[in-house]
């Protein structure tokens, strides 16, 4: 049996499996980011599935920093009782679920000391909210061009202050927002961190300035670094399309093995994920502790039953992108199928 099926500690929290679904954002809440019903059975799918972590997709922390159309949100105490509910589909089926923490982009130069005190303040109040709302922990978003993500990379982040001009200020709000997130959550639940440790363009975020974030992050509490990419562009996509073998797998693994090297708290890592024997391999020879899949869990909410049944040695997902130009996410394939 492959060791991605053995239980894994993380935190206080033994996990079944070392398979995460990686944060996807559904797209399936209201103008004000309440939940629809239809968000509800995609999470019992997945914990029913035996995921051994969910990440849920992107809660956004404040009415103004919304990122998507139907973006799930955190930003007001009157979301505690709807996704309290979410929470505990996940838990009633014997799963752990985290909520992901997210901001929309904005220029770093253009904001003021006023506003970066209110954005800490909202990441903050969010992350109280999640506990409120029985969630295990939250995961910080700082990849994939969004808010934080601008400020760790200096392709984006300008600024001549001490919220950036250097590796270390330009991580500063990273860090201020994890510790106060720490602060306002008990200390046995879980605070992780989805990484973009490396940019799509040239003279952007250094493989060592990645490192040393990671270490960084690691000194302030986070408990688990989710390895993905930041801004994209020709030398790096967050969801490359058309994998059709092992070799195009994996796509980030060699930072996430460089990351991994530096710290000593658990590795995640995303990008490309397809095959058990890839996986395994991944885990086994060290470049991770945890891989993350996003797009198989759109075509399979099954996918880790599937595997360890030996039902299959690769996920359906054909990674045609299908799935994000929906409405609400969800596998076009599958759609499309359900329609002829």
């Amino acid at each position: 049996m492959s060791i991605l099926f053995e239980p894994f500690a993380l935190g206080r929290f033994l996990l079944r499996n070392r398979f995460v679904r990686s944060a996807t954002a559904e797209c399936r809440c209201d103008r004000e980011g309440f939940p629809k019903p239809d968000l509800f059975p995609l999470y019992a799918a997945l914990a029913e599935g035996e995921v051994g972590l969910i990440i849920t997709g992107h809660f956004y922390i404040h009415p103004e920093r919304k990122c998507s159309p139907g973006q799930a949100g955190l930003w007001s105490d009157r979301h505690i009782a709807p996704f309290q509910r979410l929470a505990d589909e996940v838990h009633s089926r014997g799963g752990i679920i985290v909520a992901q923490l997210n901001s929309s982009a904005i220029a770093p130069e253009s904001a003021t000391a006023g506003d970066l005190r209110e954005i800490v303040a909202c990441f903050a109040s969010a992350a109280r909210r999640a506990v409120a709302a029985g969630f295990d922990g939250v995961q910080i978003h700082a990849a994939h061009g969004y808010l934080l993500s601008n400020f760790i990379t200096p392709a984006t982040n300008r600024r001549l202050d001490s919220y950036g001009g250097t590796g270390e200020g330009r991580m500063r709000l990273l860090l201020e927002i994890v510790r106060a997130c720490r602060y306002e959550m008990p200390s046995d639940l879980l605070l992780l961190c989805k990484l973009g440790a490396k940019d799509g363009q040239e003279n952007s975020l250094a493989l060592e300035e990645a490192i040393a974030i990671a270490k960084a992050l690691a000194a302030e509490g986070t408990m688990a670094i989710e390895i993905s990419c930041g801004r994209s562009g020709p030398y790096a996509q967050p969801v490359v399309k058309d994998i059709a073998d092992d070799s195009q797998e994996a796509y980030f693994a060699p930072i996430a093995a460089a990351i991994k090297s530096a710290v000593s708290i658990p590795v995640m890592l995303v990008g490309g994920l397809r095959s058990l024997a890839v996986m395994d391999r991944l885990v086994q020879d060290g470049v991770c502790d945890l891989v993350s899949l996003c797009r198989p869990f759109i075509r399979e909410p099954d996918l880790v039953q599937r595997l360890r049944g030996g039902l299959t040695a690769r996920s359906a997902c054909v990674s045609c992108n299908g799935c994000f130009s929906l409405r609400s996410v969800r596998c076009a394939q599958k759609a499309a199928a359900c329609q002829a």
